[in-house]
């Protein structure tokens, strides 16, 4: 491989290496969270002062508003009721204090504990509340009564206004496999005055790591314009931002996190595995977002966990009027079809990124072949196996090309010692070399450059892929988690990137030797940057590329007999004197 080869390898480890420390997990310590109230304690007024019915709006406050609405005296505190709706897929657990979903269980997938995963278990305000300003007066009380499949939330707030939520629940799994279900908020105004409303925030509710060793990077925030990309925003985006490797600071640490936008589609809360996603419906739309992080203490540990809302746009409402603002909330697994069911991208929360085309494929075809294999880590060695036999050709020619450079290392060594003293000379007779005898110096490269997008592709799909999660494997108990099987000095024992590291070391002394000593020693590096890069990341992806080394293996033993055509050797000319 000559210089241009070396410069791009070396690049593409160093955007590895880099890549990986800044996503690695970070587990911070508790910081206070800003404007958080414990759940179900009031929070503070969004305003001072009263509006009577009937009366003026007082322009300090824009008048009456679309959600909590400050009284002249405070309101008592109200103890918390839960009522408990089951639903196909769950049991929605309402809360009187806010008046929407304090907690769901999801029936079918089980948390660490053994317990039911819980969607919005640690948050501080309930999926569906209301409130003017972030995090002030969400909490305030509502009276919650069932109704067949819907719950109905009503508040009656000074001023004349009445708000009226109405939740409806999946009847069936039809209705995005029974994750689905509406939101109908009724506004109406009994005062005698027009009541104008600034506006309000629509809580999609919050996220917690759920998994003992799950990556920060999955506990995030996501919104979406219609027709643009949508936003990704992590906990870790909260975290003052450093120049990687240096350390020098280019933004401070982030209380909250704010974005004003037209048209905003959704917004939703995530988990590596799960979901909480509300969608205006009837041509609505959001004008901004909010977020921010809050620590929690989790299976004796503490995380940073994310919740978010929607802002909605202010309307006003004459004397014995009334408006319903509708909203669509999935709060379940994240599964691609089903996202992409729910329609305006939606599916883009699995953050496939730039290799969403390849990641898309993968997972189709691996789910594909599960219905025949019934195993997902079968699924995963059989698409493998189909990959690398597609590339037999190319690693073939590769190995040949690697061979033919091989042979001519004498030449090369000639040449640099014969115009060390003039590269440009150097560099055009090595490439006359190459000419003379028709060897591509990058094919050897070629399978590296094209299975990269393969293993981005599979990083990205493995990372999110719920259809792995508690899928077991020979040792492995879940092949969405790293394969833990025991503790050294409370370093985990991690068997797959073990495997991929040895069978990396056995291929790379296999495959014809290229390059000055020095340029092979670092090559020797590759197996440790891979092994940084999986070793606490699903265990499947470890097994994909472990598989994919073994298939090297066997076709460098096949193919090794088979030398390439001798060079032949190049008459010297001799100078003219």
């Amino acid at each position: 491989m000559d210089r241009k080869g070396i410069i791009a390898i070396s690049l593409a480890v160093l955007v590895l290496f880099i890549w990986q420390l800044e996503f690695a997990p970070k587990y911070m310590p508790p910081a206070a969270a800003p404007g958080a109230s414990p759940a179900g304690s009031p929070a503070p007024s969004a305003a001072a002062g009263a509006t009577s019915a009937g009366s003026p709006a007082n322009p300090a406050n824009s008048g009456p508003i679309a959600g909590p609405v400050p009284s002249a005296t405070p309101e008592l505190k109200v103890p918390e009721t839960l009522t408990a709706v089951p639903g196909p897929a769950g049991t929605y657990h309402f809360t009187n204090l806010g008046g929407g979903i304090a907690r769901v269980q999801l029936g079918g997938y089980a948390a660490e504990s053994g317990s039911s995963v819980t969607l919005n278990e640690f948050g501080t305000l309930p999926i569906g509340a209301i409130s003017e300003q972030p995090m002030e007066g969400a909490d305030l009380p509502y009276t919650v009564t069932q109704q067949g499949n819907a719950v109905l939330c009503v508040r009656d707030q000074p001023g004349g206004l009445s708000i009226s939520k109405k939740f409806t629940l999946p009847s069936s799994v039809a209705a995005a496999l029974g994750y689905g279900l509406t939101l109908d908020i009724t506004y109406t105004n009994h005062g005698a005055g027009t009541l104008q409303s600034p506006g309000y925030y629509m809580y999609v509710g919050s996220a917690t790591p759920i998994h003992q060793r799950d990556l920060t990077i999955y506990t995030a925030f996501d919104w979406d314009v219609a027709g643009a990309k949508s936003t990704h925003t992590t906990v870790n985006d909260f975290n003052a931002r450093r120049v990687p490797l240096i350390g020098i600071e280019l933004s401070p640490e982030k209380k909250e996190y704010t974005a004003d936008a037209d048209k905003i589609g959704w917004a939703a809360i995530n988990s590596q595995f799960f979901t909480t996603i509300v969608a205006p419906q009837n041509g609505t739309a959001g004008i901004g977002v909010w977020a921010d992080r809050f620590p929690v203490k989790s299976d004796d540990r503490d995380v940073m966990a994310i919740e978010g809302a929607l802002r909605m746009p202010a309307f006003s409402l004459p004397p014995g009027g009334s408006v319903t603002q509708s909203f669509n909330i999935y709060a379940g697994p994240k599964i691609y079809d089903v996202l992409k069911g729910l329609g305006e991208g939606q599916q883009q929360i699995l953050n496939f990124g730039l290799f969403t085309p390849v990641s898309v494929f993968l997972l189709r075809m691996m789910n594909l072949l599960f219905l025949v294999t019934h195993s997902y880590a079968i699924s995963i060695i059989i698409l493998t196996l189909c990959i690398r036999g597609i590339l037999w050709p190319v690693q073939n020619r590769a190995t040949a090309s690697m061979r033919q450079m091989q042979e001519i290392q004498p030449r090369m060594a000639e040449l640099k010692e014969k115009y060390k003293d003039d590269p440009t000379r150097m560099n055009t007779e090595v490439m006359k070399l190459y000419k003379e005898y028709k060897i591509n110096p990058l094919a050897g490269c070629l399978p590296m450059f094209i299975q990269m997008p393969i293993f981005f592709g599979f990083y990205r799909l493995l990372g999110t892929a719920i259809e792995l999660r508690g899928s077991r494997f020979l040792w492995v108990h879940d092949l969405s988690q790293p394969d833990t099987v025991f503790h050294i000095a409370g370093v985990p024992i991690n068997i797959l990137p073990i495997c991929m590291a040895i069978t990396m070391i056995m291929q790379m002394r296999l495959q014809p030797k290229t390059g000055d000593q020095a340029q092979q020693r670092m090559f020797m590096f590759l197996p440790l940057i891979f092994v940084f890069i999986c070793y606490n990341f699903a265990s499947a992806l470890a097994l994909y590329y472990t598989v994919q080394n073994i298939f090297s293996i066997t076709q460098l033993y096949v193919t090794r007999k088979k030398t390439a055509p001798a060079p032949v050797t190049m008459p010297v000319k001799r100078r003219s004197r």
